[in-house]
């Protein structure tokens, strides 16, 4: 069964950000040094981009299929995945 069109996109946006970010982020420090702009002074306003990171790295893991916490509690809970799986 194919997932629905919104989580695709979803998904495919979280990943192209995941990837993207680390190299926007560079860019433009790159270009600040190259322009002589000074961005320490506008640091604080950049912080906010960690906690965004974070969410996406989390979004990207939860929808790549790494569930193991799931995993682990269904084992421990004595269920398996193994049946679930020959349906």
């Amino acid at each position: 069964m194919k997932d629905p069109l919104w989580r695709r996109v979803l998904c495919w946006s979280a990943v192209l950000t995941f990837f993207t970010m680390p190299l926007v982020v560079f860019t433009l420090h790159i270009i600040s040094i190259e322009r002589d702009w000074n961005i320490k002074d506008r640091w604080t306003e950049l912080t906010g981009i960690a906690g965004f990171y974070q969410v996406i790295s989390t979004l990207v893991f939860g929808l790549a299929g790494l569930q193991s916490f799931d995993r682990f509690v269904a084992t421990r809970n004595g269920k398996s995945d193994k049946g679930q799986q020959n349906k």
